[in-house]
């Protein structure tokens, strides 16, 4: 998970395309007779956050992330901004939404859409200041359990004791965040070289222009294959206290196994079979897709837990 917006969560499959902010201050100007004006600091203005989206169908469903986008704006409600790593941003109103569809189906489905919102700083009362969420309180009852099977493992000490115990607690968080940011990284790249080799069969009707386009899929797929190989291992030693995180390490094997034959189908492209040679990785890669598609809800828990340091 990239960030949490209230209930809302953001991720790559749902994908930030841009990110911009705004701070800023109010001078007030004093015009004098002689010389030029002085300014005088009057207060400082609220931030904004302006953001740029990207939905497609086949990682989310983009009417429903729109409708949600919708519905956080009809509510008119202040919600907190905190990122996947934990940083609190603050609290902020949801001032506008601007959706372009960019793709339909025959029957006017949405297949994806870009979206541009607006955040701007809400600053409440100062008197009675709105809290951050639950990001920093101890340890819950999950994670310590969690933080135990960590401290089994074998270390150089030997036995665990309770003060590796309580160190491999704090770990716990920094075990997920890690997972997670493998998961996106792996899942980003999936999609780029998705996009690409839909490119390069447009290409068919020019064989050695689509031929061209090999080295950066295999490109694309190595920036998968990457992470896809280390989500396994560092998200282990968590499989048995958190039932999500076998989901997430069995999709990820998928995924690796159909990338490596993505790349095996691309080690036997020549002018002669290069439009057959894209199919198959394409359904590779579409079966990789899935397979994170499939897991989605329990990186999202996981994430989420990140964050908000739920049991």
């Amino acid at each position: 998970m990239f960030a949490l917006l209230g209930d809302i969560q953001f991720d790559l499959i749902g994908y930030f395309d841009g990110f911009e902010s705004t701070f800023g201050a109010n001078y007030a100007e004093h015009g004098l007779i002689h010389g030029k004006p002085h300014l005088q600091r009057v207060g400082d203005n609220l931030d904004e956050i302006r953001i740029a989206l990207s939905f497609h169908f086949k990682y989310c469903d983009p009417e429903a992330e729109l409708l949600k986008l919708r519905t956080a704006l009809a509510a008119r409600q202040a919600m907190a901004l905190v990122f996947g790593n934990g940083d609190y941003k603050g609290w902020f109103v949801l001032t506008t939404v601007e959706a372009t569809s960019k793709q339909t189906d025959t029957s006017g489905t949405v297949m994806a859409l870009d979206a541009n919102i607006t955040l701007r700083e809400f600053a409440g009362d100062k008197k009675r200041p709105l809290n951050p969420p639950a990001v920093k309180p101890k340890v819950p009852p999950v994670a310590a359990k969690a933080a135990k099977a960590v401290a089994r493992a074998p270390t150089a000490a030997g036995a665990a004791t309770g003060s590796a115990i309580q160190s491999a607690a704090k770990s716990v968080r920094k075990i997920i965040k890690q997972g997670v940011a493998y998961a996106n990284q792996a899942r980003t790249a999936i999609r780029i070289a998705t996009d690409t080799v839909q490119a390069a069969k447009r290409l068919t009707h020019d064989p050695a222009g689509a031929l061209e386009q090999i080295g950066g899929i295999v490109g694309d797929l190595q920036r998968a294959s990457g992470p896809l190989a280390k989500l396994g291992s560092v998200l282990a030693p968590l499989a048995e206290p958190l039932p999500d995180v076998v989901s997430v390490i069995r999709a990820s094997s998928t995924a690796l196994d159909s990338v490596r034959d993505a790349k095996h189908a691309l080690a036997s492209a020549n002018l002669g079979n290069i439009g057959q040679v894209l199919d198959t990785t394409l359904s590779n890669l579409t079966s990789a897709g899935e397979a994170f598609l499939d897991a989605e809800p329990a990186i999202s828990r996981l994430a989420a837990r990140v964050i908000t340091r739920a049991d």
